[in-house]
């Protein structure tokens, strides 16, 4: 396992959580819904090499967005699982339907769905557990109202799909001209799969 984190790898594992972070920092936060194209960094990474990076770039990403914008809290850890979930939803998608979710199959065939639904899937429990989380962070601190967390739910839940598709238009460029100026690796799932 280990043997498959290159230095390259590693290096790239880092500018994405480092995008992360400097994607967090545009975010647009009105009335409780956040706008914001921090999965961008995950999903490119769950693309690349699958759910254990994408798991780590989201968590290390999350983490010094909560550490730079709010400082360590009871709440903390609960505001890093949804950018792990997405990482892993994505990444498990990659693995699993590999056939339809390699970067391969998704921009040779006229029929990409399987990854926009991935992506879709991702969004929408990213957005449930944002909620969630708000609720008890909510709960814990003593602020908003019940019906100011679950009455913006509907809302939240539509810019978390819209979100997610914009995310998963702007991945694929992305990673295919990391690919092409091979600065990722091909597909190192193969080479893990073939040991």
């Amino acid at each position: 396992m280990l043997k498959s984190f290159t230095t390259k790898r590693l290096v790239i594992d880092a500018l994405l959580v480092a995008l992360f972070f400097v994607l967090s920092m545009f975010a647009v936060e009105i009335a409780g819904v956040k706008i914001t194209f921090v999965s961008l960094p995950t999903v490119v990474c769950a693309l690349l090499y699958g759910p254990v990076d994408a798991c780590i770039v989201g968590l290390l990403g999350a983490f010094l967005e909560q550490m730079l914008k709010y400082g360590f809290t009871a709440t903390t850890v609960l505001w890093l699982l949804p950018a792990v979930l997405r990482g892993l939803i994505v990444g498990l998608g990659t693995v699993v339907l590999r056939r339809s979710m390699s970067i391969e199959a998704i921009t040779s065939t006229k029929k990409p769905y399987v990854y926009y639904i991935v992506c879709i899937v991702a969004g929408l429990v990213t957005s449930c557990a944002n909620t969630l989380v708000f609720y008890l962070d909510s709960v814990i601190y003593h602020y908003y109202s019940f019906a100011m967390i679950f009455g913006m739910f509907w809302v939240r839940i539509a810019t978390g799909v819209l979100a997610s598709l914009v995310t998963a238009v702007v991945a694929l460029p992305v990673v295919v001209a990391l690919r092409k100026f091979h600065l990722a690796d091909a597909d190192p799932r193969k080479k893990v799969s073939a040991q």
